[in-house]
């Protein structure tokens, strides 16, 4: 970020230099409970009617393989086992002993569970004789194979329309389309891309240059119709899943100009950064390299992924986010008068096309994103950033039950988060790999947006009374892929824009929502209940939208939009809004973080935006606390109501940078094995670690009833699993959890540890929600809903005589795939995690930063400043609260 101004001397925050104490957890029970089964009456019969659906698949796999050329052969066919109705099959019963689970399908109210299995034509006879067992009885008396047979409902050859993983429905199958095709290796012991290229070729079909590997999927995209393609099933280049695919082509970028001649002053004013700073990676349309504004910052780091394309910026998109990821808050620096020293630096890599005109072979989002990541890190002999942060402001305009929409995985989202994971990037002519352990050294600070609401109509937000209310747009406006990802940093929009034009054709108007409201140009994941994430993780300005008197006309007025450049060197500047904008200033503020911290991680720089952003009284109008100290609202509302509108706030670059006498943050930097290998095979959480908490004791203890805020967040990098095997229990998306817990202030160490070990016990395995800790109450958000994603913040509040007693809080890791599927070259691997915590007090006469700097041996070259509230530098009255 820009400092129009040079900066007092700031309070660091302070990165704590102590090791954890690491622990072992005790082993948990190996599992229990389990899908309620069906009583069968007639055990025989039952067996007989799977058996002969079996036979039958069978039956009708040889034969159509028998009319595949020889060298397109497979060594088994794909099942369909469909559940009893309101019963569960037991999934891990279907992936073992020579099957390979492809894929499942929750039960809807349209139909029962199901799951695609693959089986060896060897493997027939064996899978035969475990349900001809369920006729017989164990010693115990119950039928033997009964978690695996007794809630089939039937067996048969699989069908395309049972690989089809799209909430919409399979497209007509004699139209020639786009076709995402999701492999398992396990299945096959040729490699299936290579077969698949091979049958492209026989059968003319156009195909994809490049596949994926992303975790355990290989994923390749051809165009032919669903007729031809079913002959995929009696191949060896059988798919595990069929999808929708996404291409780059089809992404969303927004060009609004206006000239306005304040460039040239500006970058007389611009002292840049040093070659070698942290820079912000822009992936878009690409930059205009020799904006004035621009070019000091860019040092030629400017390159495409897209074959015979040039890095400059045809429309624009790319150019406008440069210059808020640069600057940040590009008005203030327009409208300053001293020098604008810049922290860090730009880069620019091109994946949307200038024209989007149809490719003989469209690139995919996962494709294009992976290839840019690589060719930024390659460089081409530049200065190499001492930091990078990714920013990409593009999403896909999806519509109603597509993948994605549902918070669930897509081949983009996963993609995104394992170049997060620190995944390494294998670029080979005919496929891009993401496999192999993440590398917590290299992990990626990625920055996307959550999407916006584009044309919106007055209709579209009007209540039963006749009022406009954006927010009922916004609630029902899901984020939009690739947002769902978990390790991204997503961003949505606000709004403190309210100006409007002094000109007679806009007397009357008004802007539609107030200062620090959300802007009515962002999505929510308000309507994403059961989702694994939640989305937004920061709002940061996006612009707000002028309503005509009689509210029948909304107008994009640049009054109520942000500043940034243009890519035309004719007008130089722009003005744009939404998301976009919002993210781009999020890059900038990442970006800061990393020069004024260089020492943190991508995940501790990604936990920092969230720790120190802040709602607007706009945003909690009703404030968040009881006198009492309790929250006001139920835990599930505070998350539907606020965490899912607004993220965690509007962070600053004053608070990212330091911390305040009475607001100290800390920041710890640690990692822990989660898992580890007993001696019979079994797989048991490894380790947890014990933070002590450096509290002022003596500070705590004269403050006594005074109420304090502990807020705690916790970030950490999954690898993905994108394969719809199932995306509960065993077969989850993430390699794993970790979560954060603090000693009670009457519980003893042994009770904590204890405690601990239960919740990673019930999680790990399944086994229920464990029952509550009695200062659960305490947390505004709570372990049930602050648990989502792989950042988890919460904000508890007590007493300062309570919090003094509560002087430990743990990270502890919970089981995931990695634990599920005894991944072996996954096991005793460690995982890294940031861990800030920040305590803070309405009592501005108390320092809490001096005591606990000197416990934790950091020297202060400056007497810490009071923190108080404000908004747009405004102080405000208001509920103590963050």
């Amino acid at each position: 970020m820009p400092e129009p101004t040079p900066p007092a001397r700031a309070t660091p925050h302070l990165v704590v230099p102590w090791r954890a104490t690491t622990l072992t957890p005790r082993s948990e029970p190996a599992g229990g409970g389990g899908p309620s089964l069906v009583r069968r009456e007639d055990r025989h019969g039952h067996v007989a009617a799977l058996v002969g659906g079996l036979e039958t698949a069978e039956r009708e796999s040889a034969q159509l393989a028998q009319e595949i050329p020889a060298a397109f052969q497979p060594d088994g066919f794909a099942v369909r086992i469909e559940a009893a109705p309101d019963h569960l099959l037991v999934l891990e019963r279907l992936d073992g002993s020579g099957l390979t689970l492809m894929s499942s399908h929750p039960q809807t109210d349209d139909g029962p569970q199901d799951a695609v299995v693959w089986i060896p034509f060897h493997k027939v006879a064996s899978f035969t004789q475990r349900i001809n067992a369920f006729t017989e009885d164990t010693d115990a008396g119950n039928p033997k194979q009964a978690p695996l047979v007794a809630n089939m409902e039937q067996i048969r050859r699989a069908l395309l329309e049972h690989l089809w993983q799209e909430r919409q429905g399979l497209p007509p199958l004699d139209e020639e389309r786009w076709w995402e095709l999701w492999f398992d290796p396990r299945i096959s012991p040729t490699d299936p891309v290579t077969a698949l290229k091979a049958l492209a070729a026989e059968r003319q079909w156009r195909i994809s240059e490049r596949a994926i590997h992303v975790g355990e999927r290989l994923v390749a995209h051809v165009a032919t119709t669903g007729e031809e393609l079913t002959v995929l099933l009696a191949t060896n280049a059988c798919p595990a899943e069929i999808r929708r695919p996404t291409f780059a082509e089809g992404l969303y970028a927004v060009d609004r100009a206006f000239r306005v001649d304040l460039v040239e002053e500006l970058a007389e004013r611009i002292q840049p950064a040093d070659p070698q700073a942290p820079a912000v990676c822009i992936l878009d349309t690409g930059i205009a390299q020799e904006h004035a504004l621009l070019k000091p910052a860019l040092h030629e780091r400017a390159y495409t992924v897209l074959p015979g394309s040039t890095p400059a910026d045809r429309t624009g998109h790319g150019t406008q986010m440069a210059g808020l990821a640069l600057f940040g808050d590009f008005a203030a620096a327009l409208e300053s008068n001293g020098p604008v020293v810049l922290g860090h630096g730009l880069e620019s890599v091109k994946i949307l096309d200038d024209n989007h005109t149809p490719a003989t072979s469209p690139r995919t989002c996962a494709e294009t994103t992976a290839n840019a990541v690589a060719t930024a890190e390659i460089g081409n002999g530049g200065p190499i950033p001492s930091g990078r942060v990714f920013s990409i402001a593009v999403t896909r305009q999806s519509g109603h039950g597509e993948n994605g929409v549902d918070g669930t995985a897509t081949l983009w989202s996963a993609t995104l988060d394992a170049l997060a994971a620190g995944t390494d990037v294998n670029v080979r002519d005919d496929r891009i790999e993401l496999i192999g352990a993440p590398e917590p050294d290299a992990s990626r600070l990625i920055i996307v947006s959550a999407g916006n609401i584009r044309g919106a109509v007055p209709q579209q937000m009007r209540t039963e009374e006749g009022a406009l209310d954006p927010l009922l747009l916004s609630d029902l406006s899901r984020i939009e892929e690739p947002a769902q990802a978990h390790n991204v940093l997503t961003v949505g929009a606000c709004t403190h824009l309210d100006a409007v034009p002094n000109i007679p054709v806009f007397r009357g108007y008004r802007p539609l929502v107030a200062p620090g409201s959300l802007s009515p140009f962002s999505r929510t994941s308000v309507a994403l209940t059961n989702a694994a994430v939640t989305k937004p993780d920061i709002v940061l300005e996006g612009g707000n939208l002028l309503v005509a008197p009689d509210d029948s006309y909304l107008d994009e007025h640049e009054l109520v939009s942000v500043a940034t450049t243009h890519h035309d060197p004719a007008r130089q500047l722009a003005w744009t809004n939404a998301t976009s904008a919002a993210t781009a200033q999020a890059a900038a503020l990442a970006a800061t973080a990393m020069s004024a911290y260089p020492g943190l991680r991508p995940e501790a720089v990604r936990a920092l935006l969230v720790h120190e952003a802040q709602w607007t009284p706009a945003m909690v109008e009703q404030g968040l606390f009881k006198r009492t100290g309790t929250p006001k609202l139920a835990k599930g509302e505070i998350m539907r109501q606020v965490i899912r509108r607004y993220g965690w706030g509007v962070p600053t670059a004053e608070r990212i940078r330091s911390s305040a006498a009475n607001a100290v943050t800390m920041i710890v930097q640690d990692a822990l094995v989660p898992l580890k290998r007993l001696k019979g095979g079994q797989v048991r959480l490894a380790e947890l670690k014990l933070h002590e908490l450096p509290w002022p004791l003596e500070q705590l203890r004269e403050l006594a009833d005074t109420p304090v805020d502990l807020r705690v967040t916790l970030a950490y990098m999954i690898e993905p699993n994108p394969g719809r095997r199932g995306m509960l229990g065993r077969y989850s998306y993430a390699s794993h959890g970790l979560r954060f817990a603090i000693k009670g202030p009457t519980e003893s160490s042994d009770a904590f540890q204890r405690r601990l070990a239960e919740h990673a016990e019930h999680e790990s395995d399944g086994l229920g929600n464990p029952k509550a800790f009695e200062s659960d109450i305490r947390w505004l958000v709570g372990p049930r809903f602050r648990n989502l994603g792989s950042l988890h913040a919460d904000i508890w509040r007590g007493t300062a005589t309570e919090l003094a007693d509560c002087g430990a809080l743990a990270v502890y890791p919970v089981g995931g795939w990695w634990k599920a599927n005894k991944r072996s070259d996954r096991i005793g691997l460690p995982v890294s995690y940031a861990l800030l915590i920040s305590l803070r007090t309405p009592e501005v006469t108390t320092d809490l930063y001096t005591p606990i700097a000197t416990q934790l041996g950091v020297p202060i070259e400056v007497a810490p400043a009071i923190q108080t509230e404000t908004t747009d530098g405004i102080p405000i009255q208001m509920e103590f609260g963050w």
